[in-house]
């Protein structure tokens, strides 16, 4: 059963990692190419509501930071 438990742990941490990743590049190809882009140019106006209801002192921007810098340095390591 433990084992069980360990294995979907596992697997929800790698899925945590993988959206995150995307989230990532999906805001990088939105600030490079612009709102017109396909299935990616809406995104800079979400994380912009995101990040304003979280606090004018820039909150959610570091919160996206330490999301974006654990993922890269965990593909690293």
């Amino acid at each position: 059963m433990l084992e069980r438990i360990n294995q979907v742990s596992r697997i929800l941490w790698d899925l945590t990692k993988f959206l995150a990743l995307f989230v990532a590049v999906s805001i990088l190809t939105s600030m490079l190419f612009g709102p017109d882009i396909p299935f990616f140019g809406g995104i800079l106006e979400n994380i912009k509501g995101v990040i304003d209801s979280l606090g004018s002192e820039g909150l959610g921007l570091i919160i996206a930071i330490i999301i974006i810098l654990s993922v890269w340095n965990s593909r690293s390591s």
